[in-house]
This record gives structure tokens, C-alpha cells and sequence, in this order.
């Protein structure tokens, strides 16, 4: 047999096909394709690739695609530059021309200067709304979990959203700093959801009474005392929120912690609770005007107006604007127990990179060290943290006044309680201030709507 014969046959279609070409193409006939790449394309049909001879060569195992595996991220180690991307809400910037911000910037300088390589770089989000911390955190883990920053600065309210989204890494897996004893109780409790620790505290605040000593005297140690003098006070009765009542009814004796999703309420404190609203309408110290008032700012107007010499509101809205006719005291008290509400913001870590969590952690520690938050803590106007840091404050009345609120200090209720129960709690407080209710009336309703457990 001639095995020399196929090939030849092909050799010769191939010239044939050639030639044809040549002589359509000097007729003057156009063509799409381009001739050589028709000619290749002919070559190809017509002569086959040699044949390629495979040797068998070593390949790492591969993971079937049929299975999908989650895989724990292994911490690769550090090279090169590194940075560190933190979030903060407009108060917290570096960039202005505030004392507080000019420590923190050196803060981060001095952080930097101790680690060769490492950049750290601040960027600015609104506290809330569709470009806030909590929406940008969520949005940029669903889009660019690359994006994500190493350290956010978030209040309670927040960082309770960001653990039900799976946005914030639990923090006592890699350091046991809130467990050191120079902490407010308050404090460590804003880090705690479910058991696990979620961050570090770093600026308190709370809910406080403001008034004019010169006008009014020495402030009431009681709500009793406050209405019996019945002069007017500002507060936001239409807080949907209704912080005020549910420090209240802390100070009453009341729980509002429960292992059920609401806790269940005491019908009896929630009564002599909205009689004491009741008896201070009538009195003029919870005068109408107040049902129109859901904010805090609001009522801060008011009192800066003088419609009112006593106001209640939140300690930093004082102190990093703070009157010389005006001075703080904590809440007035029911049944000899002072109890406030306080929030915070907390060094919360957001960052994908499991090789870099340390020294996101360790960041997060030196920026509340005592002796950074002595010297930032009163500039910043923010409650202290940690006892130790009380000494920052130079008045020693208002470092007694600071220590005695800290120390009364729950923090808020969780937002569940927040959102349903307290918009209850608000509707009433306005139906007694308006006259439209009676104390026991209230109080029932209230147990009634939100179906006691």
C-alpha cells in the first residue's frame, strides 16, 4: 500500500484551489474574507496538524466544582505597605480644625511612625441615611468586600444592626482589653450582643438635666420636687423613641431585660410613671407645647430660647458647647435610684483580611488607651469610658457630676424594645399631656398593645 497517496491527493486540491483563486481574483471578483486568510483557512481543511505526541507531566489536585466547599481564609503574611482604612462619622474627623480632631490625627501619626509600612487612612460617612456607616458598611460586604474598612466607628443602635448582618467580627477573638477593670459598666455593656464582645468603646453619652442655677437654684433631687416647684421643662414628649420614659421606669424598679424578645412590663410602675406625667401637665412643668417635640435638638432650642430653664438632654450636646449660666446634673430620681441612659461609639472590626486583624486590634487598643482618652475625652466633650480618664476633666464639680452619671448609666433598651414598645410609650405620654387619657387608662393601653408576655 502507498501511504504516500492521501497526502499527495490533498497536495494537489490544494494547488488546484489555488489556482482557481488566482484566476477568480485577476477577473476582479471582491471577497469578504481576506485571501490569505481564506487560504489558511483551506490549509487547515485540507492539511491536518501533525500530530502532537503528549507527555505525561505532574498537576496539583484540583477541587471538584460539583461540591462547594466553604473554606476558612488562611492569614497570609504581611508584605510590603500596608493600609488601614478607618470609618467615622463628620464629629470624629481628623481633618478639622478642632482640638479633639488635631489629637486624634497625631494619635494616628504617632501609630504609623511605630510601624514601618503601615499607612492609615480615615474616611469620612454620615452618621446615618443611604450614605451612612451602617448602609455603606452593608452595602460595600454585598458589592466589594474588598472595600470594606479595617476599623467603623459605630453607636449601640448601629452595631446591633451590623451583628444581625453579619457585618462586624466578633473582637474578643482577638483581644481581652474590655475585660480590664478600668471600664464603666455601661461601657463594656455597649460592646456585649449574644455574650460575644464586638468592639471597643471609646465616647460615652447620656441623658442629662441642663439648667440655670442662677434662675432656679440648687436642681431637684426627685421628679416630686421638680413638679412641686412647677416651673416648665423642655424634654421631647414625641420622641418615638421614648428614652426618657424608659429611664424612668428603670429608676422605678422596672426590667427591661428579658431571655423573651420584649420584656414583660409592670402594669403597676407603668401606672404612677404616667400619673407623675399627668401631675406635671397639670402643674405646668409638662406644659403642651412639648407634644410637638420629637427631637432632642428641638428641645435644645427651646430652653436656649428660655421657654424653659430646666431641659433634658444628651451630656455631649452640653459639654462641646457648654453655657456659662447653665450647669449639669443627672436625672432627677423616683424612689431614691439615679439611672440614666447612656450610647456610645465603639472601634467595631469590619475587615475581610484575616492576615491584618491584629493589627487592626492593636490599632483599636491604642486609640483608647487612658492616656490618649485623658487628654482626648474632655476636648471631645464625650462621657468618659474608663474611670481613670475622669482626672482629664480640670472642675472637680463636673468630674464628680461626670462620675456620678457614668456610674447610673444603663445603656439604651436593644432596638427591638426601641421600636416597638417605646413608639407605644410615646403615644400615651402625649395622650396624658394632652388630656385626651388618664394614668391608668395609659398604662393599660400600653400592656394591651404590645401584648404582654
Amino acid at each position: 500500500m502507498n501511504v504516500n497517496k492521501p497526502f499527495s491527493i490533498r497536495l494537489r486540491n490544494l494547488f488546484l484551489t489555488i489556482s482557481l483563486l488566482s484566476v477568480v481574483l485577476l477577473g476582479g471578483c471582491e471577497f469578504q474574507l481576506d485571501f490569505r486568510e481564506l487560504v489558511s483557512q483551506i490549509v487547515e481543511q485540507i492539511v491536518p496538524p501533525p500530530a502532537v505526541t503528549e507527555t505525561p507531566s505532574v498537576t496539583s489536585p484540583t477541587v471538584e466544582s460539583t461540591d462547594v466547599v466553604a473554606v476558612t481564609p488562611t492569614a497570609l503574611p504581611l508584605s510590603g505597605a500596608v493600609e488601614l482604612v478607618i470609618w467615622v462619622p463628620p464629629q470624629f474627623d481628623p481633618q478639622l480644625d478642632t482640638p479633639e480632631s488635631v489629637l486624634f490625627k497625631q494619635r494616628i501619626a504617632e501609630f504609623e511612625a511605630s510601624h514601618e509600612d503601615i499607612f492609615v487612612t480615615v474616611r469620612v460617612k454620615a452618621v446615618s441615611g443611604a450614605t451612612g456607616l451602617l448602609e455603606s458598611l452593608t452595602i460595600t460586604s454585598a458589592a466589594a468586600s474588598q472595600a470594606m474598612p479595617t476599623l467603623v466607628a459605630l453607636p449601640r443602635a448601629d452595631l446591633e444592626t451590623a451583628v444581625s448582618r453579619n457585618l462586624i467580627i466578633p473582637f474578643d477573638m482577638y483581644s481581652s482589653e474590655i475585660d480590664n477593670q478600668d471600664w464603666y459598666d455601661y461601657a463594656q455593656r455597649l460592646t456585649v450582643i449574644g455574650g460575644s464582645s464586638y468592639g471597643l468603646p471609646f465616647a460615652g453619652d447620656a441623658m442629662v438635666m441642663v439648667y440655670r442655677p442662677s434662675i432656679v437654684g440648687e436642681p431637684p433631687d426627685t421628679w416630686n420636687d421638680l413638679i412641686r416647684r412647677g416651673e416648665a421643662i423642655s424634654l421631647p414628649a414625641a420622641d418615638p423613641q421614648s428614652l426618657l420614659t424608659f429611664a424612668l421606669y428603670l429608676s422605678s424598679g422596672g426590667d427591661l431585660e428579658s431571655i423573651q424578645r420584649l420584656p414583660p412590663l409592670d402594669l403597676k410602675i407603668l401606672t404612677q410613671l404616667y400619673q407623675l406625667y399627668a401631675d406635671g401637665a397639670q402643674a405646668g412643668v409638662f406644659p403642651l407645647w412639648l407634644t410637638e417635640m420629637q427631637k432632642d435638638s428641638e428641645a435644645w432650642t427651646a430652653y436656649n430660647e428660655l421657654r424653659s430653664n430646666w431641659v433634658i438632654t444628651r451630656l455631649t450636646r452640653h459639654l462641646s458647647d457648654p453655657s456659662d449660666d447653665s450647669n449639669i446634673t443627672h436625672l432627677p430620681e423616683i424612689n431614691d435610684t439615679p439611672t440614666t441612659l447612656a450610647d456610645g461609639w465603639v472601634w467595631c472590626l469590619t475587615d475581610p483580611r484575616v492576615q491584618v486583624h491584629e493589627l487592626s486590634v492593636e490599632l483599636a487598643e491604642f486609640l483608647v488607651e487612658p492616656d490618649y482618652l485623658t487628654e482626648w475625652t474632655p476636648l471631645a466633650g464625650a462621657l468618659p469610658v474608663r474611670p481613670s480618664t475622669l482626672i482629664g476633666f480640670e472642675e472637680q464639680t463636673l468630674r464628680t457630676t461626670l462620675g456620678q452619671i457614668a456610674l447610673s448609666a444603663h445603656i439604651r433598651p436593644n432596638n427591638e424594645i426601641v421600636n416597638v414598645i417605646g413608639l407605644v410609650m410615646q403615644d400615651q405620654f402625649v395622650q396624658v399631656l394632652s388630656g385626651k387619657t388618664t394614668a391608668p387608662f395609659a398604662a393599660q393601653a400600653i400592656i394591651d398593645r404590645i401584648g404582654n408576655p
